[in-house]
């Protein structure tokens, strides 16, 4: 099983202004309404549903959105599918989900890759990697108020990394777990301030870069992650670039790297947006790690109540909307600290967004 060398607090290197952009390839089945994990393997790509779906597996064709293949996981039960991910011999199902923060059923499942790949294949045999969290001593449920859910992982050689889904703290804890069936326990490694919800993660061996989606708590304002040159061996200390993706309220679930620079991507159907699968660039910057994200923005006190403090990396232009995207008004940030008085506006969430980042906020005054 890797050891990381340190454990450090990940933070995004300077990025360039431009926002990732992605551009819709094809409407999914309504059969896959509920996409939660993404992966491509031998130039197929994979998908299932989330909590009380069937256990199944679907391959997508990325042109159309239209089902190729459904693949039944015998005597296995979806409590909280959420990922999917791949190594050259395996295919692991991350029954990781745990939106209450209490379960004592975590667990991966492991499926050959050759039986699945079998076109004349509708059911497959999976393993069970059980495992619990080194930290976790607190099973109290907690809906949605969690630092243990878990949306993401990715296999290493010998290992899983499982990257957290916190609700709390807007950060995800990085956990690695042997890519074995048995009992494990997921021992925490790191700790990425991804300053969201982290929903989804691929890895790319060709590179060694590991892409991960996500959105932020109330809003669904999704951003992407791309960590270079990760070898599995120590702690990332290549370039890691976060970015605002320019679209609202969309829940981004799964993630797969499709070439050298681009991913697919894939999000769940909500009232305002269909299940549809997308195609993305993904650039890194040619900044080197520093201390805090170029677009990178604060605001303070969350709730706020009469006045809203919020620290800009850089100065320019911000726009306020409602939760309904309504433009509420426009103003002008400073770099640094900036007090910004909202009279008259009601109670409820609000986002901040400026050119290079976006930021929610629950306003009660």
């Amino acid at each position: 099983m890797i050891r990381l060398a340190a454990a450090i607090m990940l933070v995004p290197a300077a990025a360039s202004a431009q926002l990732f952009t992605p551009s819709i390839l094809a409407p999914l089945s309504t059969t896959l309404n509920e996409t939660s994990g993404l992966v491509q393997v031998n130039g197929e790509v994979w998908t299932h549903n989330d909590s009380g779906g069937p256990p199944r597996l679907f391959q997508v064709d990325p042109s159309s959105g239209a089902v190729l293949r459904s693949v039944n996981v015998e005597g296995a039960v979806n409590v909280d599918w959420e990922e999917i991910t791949a190594d050259d011999q395996w295919l692991y199902i991350g029954d990781v989900g745990n939106n209450n923060g209490d379960r004592t059923d975590l667990r991966v499942l492991r499926v050959a890759l050759d039986s699945l790949l079998n076109p004349q294949t509708n059911s497959v045999g999976a393993s069970t990697i059980a495992f619990q969290y080194d930290l976790q001593t607190d099973f109290t449920p907690a809906p949605n108020n969690t630092d243990w859910d878990c949306e993401a992982l990715v296999a290493f050689n010998d290992s899983l990394w499982l990257f957290s889904k916190n609700w709390v703290s807007g950060t995800s804890h990085i956990s690695v777990l042997p890519a074995v069936p048995g009992t494990h326990t997921a021992v925490r490694v790191d700790t990425l301030a991804s300053q969201g919800m982290v929903t989804g993660a691929s890895h790319d061996p060709a590179t060694g870069d590991v892409a991960l989606i996500g959105y932020t708590n109330g809003l669904y304002l999704p951003f992407a992650m791309h960590l270079q040159q990760v070898d599995g061996a120590a702690a990332f200390d290549g370039a890691v670039v976060r970015e605002d993706i320019a679209l609202l309220f969309t829940q981004f679930e799964g993630i797969a790297w499709n070439a050298p620079g681009t991913v697919l991507l894939s999000n769940e159907r909500s009232a305002l947006v269909p299940a549809r699968l997308w195609s993305m660039t993904v650039e890194l910057s040619t900044g080197t790690p520093g201390p805090a994200a170029a677009t990178a923005m604060r605001v303070m006190p969350v709730p706020a109540a009469g006045t809203l403090q919020v620290h800009a990396a850089q100065a320019g232009e911000a726009a306020l909307f409602d939760v309904h995207g309504r433009m509420i008004l426009r103003i002008r940030l400073g770099e640094g600290a900036n007090t910004i008085h909202l009279p008259g506006q009601p109670s409820g969430v609000y986002v901040l967004r400026t050119p290079g980042g976006a930021a929610s906020f629950a306003w009660m005054p």
